[in-house]
């Protein structure tokens, strides 16, 4: 009975085998650690700040400000530019239908503030598209209620009234327009 048991013992010292494959598990360790750790960290400049999301939602609380921040695998990071006014120049022209029913071609320059950064960095995928198209339709309602004549006389009265348009929007996203120009 004795010699029945403990030949199913497992032998102290291990074999050739087990040693190879702790080899190469420690050096698998070794080789990702650097590499996992290089991904893990997250490094926030001073005029930007870190929105954290675990699995795509929001997580509670201020988004990061400037430092080195360590982040897990589960966590994903969006770093939004908090430079004091930008300047959103990348607006085509657009072909506007006038009163008086001419086809002048416009473009608009829109400097903008964010204000709101966790809620701009969920709201919108990419920002200067959203705001482009945002732009060229605002120019474009507004410009179809005035005269050619007109809207030469009022630039400055007109750009104001697009920069309203535009902010009523454009605050729901967390942003803050400051001027629009033709």
């Amino acid at each position: 009975m004795w010699i029945w048991i403990s030949a199913g013992l497992k032998r102290k010292n291990l074999g050739v085998f087990e040693w190879l494959l702790m080899f190469f598990v420690f050096a698998l360790v070794l080789l990702i650690l650097p590499l996992s750790i290089w991904f893990c960290v997250k490094i926030v400049r001073e005029h930007e700040r870190a929105v954290i999301f675990r699995l795509g939602h929001l997580l509670r609380g201020r988004p990061r400000g400037p430092g080195c921040h360590q982040l897990l695998y589960f966590l994903s990071c969006n770093t939004v530019d908090l430079t004091f006014l930008k300047m959103l120049n990348e607006v085509p022209p657009t072909e506007v239908v006038t009163k008086d029913l001419l086809r002048p071609e416009l473009s608009a320059v829109c400097y903008y503030q964010i204000e709101n950064v966790a809620l701009c960095s969920t709201a919108l995928s990419s920002l200067t598209t959203v705001l482009q198209t945002l732009v060229q339709a605002v120019v474009r309602d507004i410009l179809a209620q005035h005269t050619f004549n007109h809207i030469l006389l009022n630039r400055r009265k007109i750009g104001q009234q697009i920069q309203a348009a535009v902010d009523s929007v454009a605050c729901r996203w967390g942003i803050k327009v400051e001027r629009a120009d033709m």
